[in-house]
């Protein structure tokens, strides 16, 4: 297949674009500046010179291909608005497939597995991720979602970031007693789980999961990757500190991945938050 993917210079991109170059597939990257179309290009594929808001280079590029995977976001205040904008233009291209990203804070906070149709409300800062999904489902492409949990492996995703912070701040804390529980899938899993929707007929929301994971096991590792100890704090303290993304390492995210085994997939390469980061190899 064809394949155009954006955000392929980032971290689920990245892994995304070497699976599906391996497995026999011709990629084109978004990369946004001369380091990115580096790293593109490293990974076998063609880079697509231009930011998420160039729509008309989106559309252009999505119109050359067999199917869209959709891994890129910003960072800025207007996220939801910049991600509108750039996947409106390119499904009026009409790619035969398109797969969008979302995750997992969409599903309902649950200690228990909750499947894809078990939703939270839509309410609060991301509660544009529900009219994200509804445009690629309803769209006259073949439409897929796919809701990463807690991202780990090869140095990089969230985890990573909370082993910088927890070094930067002396300790590794978790909020409350920790019990909370948050799915897991290790990055290269994960890009397993996209080519196998790429690959089939598949439609609809898919979470893709290899275990679960306490944020007491989570912050224990963490702070013996980074050398400090580990400790509790409140959710009001969290808040202040990190502001309001604080709250969804309080919450318990626990996915049913049923949905993507069922096609196939199961996880080949993840050890588990706590294992990866203790491993040596």
């Amino acid at each position: 297949m064809d394949i155009f993917v954006t955000g392929a210079s980032g971290y689920i991109g990245s892994a995304l674009t070497r699976t599906l170059i391996a497995r026999g597939h011709r990629v084109r990257g978004l990369a946004r500046s001369a380091a990115a179309e580096a790293v593109v290009r490293g990974h076998g594929a063609e880079p697509v010179r231009a930011a998420l808001t160039d729509v008309d280079v989106l559309a252009r590029a999505a119109a050359d291909v067999d199917a869209v995977v959709h891994t890129a976001a910003t960072e800025t205040a207007d996220r939801a608005d910049v991600d509108r904008a750039a996947v409106t233009a390119m499904l009026d291209a009409k790619p035969g497939a398109f797969i969008t990203t979302t995750g997992a804070p969409r599903a309902r906070s649950s200690r228990t597995p909750v499947a894809e149709d078990d939703t939270a409300p839509v309410e609060g800062p991301l509660a544009w991720l529900a009219e994200a999904e509804a445009r690629v489902l309803e769209s006259g492409s073949r439409g897929a979602v796919v809701r990463p949990p807690m991202v780990y492996g090869d140095g990089g995703g969230p985890v990573s970031r909370l082993v910088a912070q927890a070094a930067a701040d002396g300790v590794a804390r978790h909020i409350g007693d920790g019990a909370n529980r948050w799915s897991t899938v290790h990055v290269r899993d994960l890009a397993l789980a996209y080519a196998l929707l790429l690959e089939t007929e598949a439609t609809g929301v898919f979470h893709v999961s290899d275990g679960h994971e306490s944020m007491a096991d989570l912050m224990t590792a963490i702070g013996a990757r980074a050398g400090v100890p580990v400790a509790s704090w409140s959710l009001d303290e969290a808040l202040a500190t990190h502001g309001w993304g604080a709250g969804f390492l309080a919450a318990d995210a626990v996915l049913d991945a049923s949905r993507i085994t069922a096609l196939g997939w199961t996880p080949a390469v993840g050890l588990g938050i706590p294992r990866d980061l203790l491993s040596t190899s």
